[in-house]
């Protein structure tokens, strides 16, 4: 089942919220996720979170419409809305999910939900963060991604290393390296080929495709 999970971060990218809506089997707004797919003229089928961050009056309207699942939380949690989110995701028997949403100018919360995709690993689910100038893979064993041009490829291991580091079809190969953590050795790589294979054999790697 493919998932696609809004949350508050920036969104500003009409394009994507279109393309996922349309590619998902599931809709789950990340409490003020709801007010971007409103924005955009899209509706949720879960509306999860604090509630917060979204408007009174559309909460009021999502509660007399009654067209979206309603999952509500204490304000004081131990966990993020996008975190909830994505558990209800797996719960429900996600096998792909993407978040929109989940980056912008607060780097705490950025950083956490990049790692959030460590979820995606322990539950064997394929997804990605994306924006309009990123999409951000977790990786522990292999990762094909097409060409997309204007985008660099880079690579970013976590503590303490990376190891057996092979890549295909970027401009600056690497070959069973070892990625230790505090380099950026894998940084701005680029496309030579229409898809490109990302492989390793210890550790966990973040593949970064960007555009300036």
């Amino acid at each position: 089942m493919n998932v696609l999970i809004v949350g508050s971060g920036s969104l500003s990218d009409e394009s994507l919220v279109k393309k996922y809506h349309q590619w998902a089997d599931l809709v789950i707004a990340a409490d003020g996720g709801q007010m971007h797919l409103k924005k955009y003229g899209f509706k949720s089928d879960i509306l999860l979170g604090d509630c917060d961050s979204i408007d009174h009056t559309e909460l009021a309207e999502i509660k007399a419409r009654n067209d979206s699942e309603l999952v509500t939380f204490p304000k004081e949690k131990d966990y993020t809305d996008l975190e909830l989110a994505i558990n209800a995701a797996i719960e429900r028997g996600a096998t792909s999910i993407v978040l929109l949403g989940a980056t912008g100018t607060r780097l705490d919360h950025t950083t956490a939900n990049i790692h959030l995709l460590y979820k995606f690993i322990e539950h064997n689910i394929e997804g990605y963060i994306e924006d309009g100038y990123n999409r951000i893979y977790l990786v522990n064993k292999s990762l094909t991604i097409k060409k997309q041009d204007g985008y660099k490829v880079s690579i970013l291991p976590l503590p303490p290393y990376a190891g057996g580091v092979t890549t295909k079809g970027l401009a600056y190969p690497l070959t069973d390296a070892k990625l230790s953590f505090g380099t950026g050795l894998g940084i701005s790589n680029e496309f030579c080929d229409e898809t490109a294979v990302i492989t390793l054999k210890e550790g966990l790697i973040l593949v970064f495709v960007s555009r300036d």
